[in-house]
């Protein structure tokens, strides 16, 4: 992205623009407030790979009872580009009507193409949620410019807040920070999903972006992304562990530091075995043990092993063994 990019899709006057006094971002009127713990929500199937709303609703349940803030749906952990595109719909539908208003409900409606996106964010809005989020979109070699674009198209058509979904790993493309400021400086995008190891980059955004949300995106970071300046994280394992990453940001919450890190190791050991096994299956596998089967994952991802569920046991068991009080 060289210089400054200008769209028609820029905001007119002050709102939104970078303060022209200390280059901070101003965010937009009555700009929504993320903070919390967001699960990103798995999808269960049946044999038939098709949507077990039955497993979702409990598995939203047992979320909203330990106090999570909202729900990321249609993410990497809810397999979303394995899902075919009525799927992704009924997936988002269906959350929002089970949550019913109680939480936030985050929908990512990134596709391959903006018009797919832009349906699937008339989707969200229709049935309730708060905001969509959009992972770049990838395969064809696209031009910084063009995912800016696709960026600013989704903010003007979808009727509610967009936060971008940095996930470079999955998605190939790397924004540079410059980039991820320009792109948060629009009054309708509301925030960005920082699914990177690169805190300095969090750091920056936290400390530019004025209002604008910043997501934690790795939960393995948690505490140090909390000690930037982030209120706010998106995690695949908070579906298992959510009272654990809670705990945690109460514990920084109120200072006491050794207690955060322990959290945060405990946190860690299980997503050390997590990443072993497979996170996606390995997290159903978990769920599985906590008494919600979600089935397995959509083909290819293969079954666990009873090899796999032993260790996720023993895992799991390590988790909640020996916290102090």
């Amino acid at each position: 992205m060289e210089g400054r990019l200008r769209t028609v899709f820029e905001p007119r006057g002050s709102e939104g623009r970078p303060d022209a006094r200390d280059g901070r971002i101003k965010g937009g009127r009555n700009m929504k407030r993320f903070e919390g713990i967001y699960p990103a929500i798995i999808t269960p199937i049946d044999e038939m790979e098709q949507i077990n709303e039955k497993a979702l609703a409990q598995v939203i349940e047992r979320s909203v009872a330990q106090g999570v803030a909202g729900f990321y749906v249609s993410g990497s952990t809810g397999e979303s580009f394995l899902l075919r595109d009525e799927q992704r719909a009924q997936l988002i539908r269906a959350v929002c009507e089970i949550v019913g208003g109680r939480r936030d409900v985050i929908a990512n409606i990134g596709a391959f193409s903006t018009k797919g996106s832009i349906e699937l964010a008339h989707v969200a809005a229709k049935s309730g949620a708060t905001a969509v989020s959009a992972v770049p979109p990838f395969y064809f070699p696209y031009s910084k410019q063009e995912i800016v674009q696709y960026y600013f198209d989704i903010a003007k058509a979808a009727g509610l807040p967009v936060i971008i979904y940095n996930i470079p790993k999955m998605s190939g493309v790397s924004f540079k920070t410059g980039e991820l400021i320009e792109l948060l400086a629009h009054e309708g995008i509301a925030g960005v999903k920082q699914t990177t190891m690169d805190l300095m980059q969090t750091e920056t955004l936290v400390r530019t972006c004025g209002n604008k949300a910043v997501f934690n995106g790795h939960d393995e970071i948690l505490l140090p992304a909390l000690s930037v300046g982030v209120k706010a994280s998106i995690g695949s394992t908070f579906s298992i562990m959510a009272d654990v990453f809670i705990r945690l940001m109460k514990a920084f919450d109120a200072k006491d530091m050794e207690r955060a890190r322990y959290l945060q190791g405990k946190a860690n050991a299980m997503i050390k075995t997590l990443l072993e096994i497979g996170i996606f299956p390995a997290i159903k596998g978990v769920l599985k043990l906590q008494g919600i089967d979600c089935g397995n994952c959509i083909k290819p991802f293969q079954p666990l092993k009873t090899a796999d569920y032993d260790k996720l046991e023993k895992a799991l068991a390590d988790l909640y063994d020996g916290e102090p009080a």
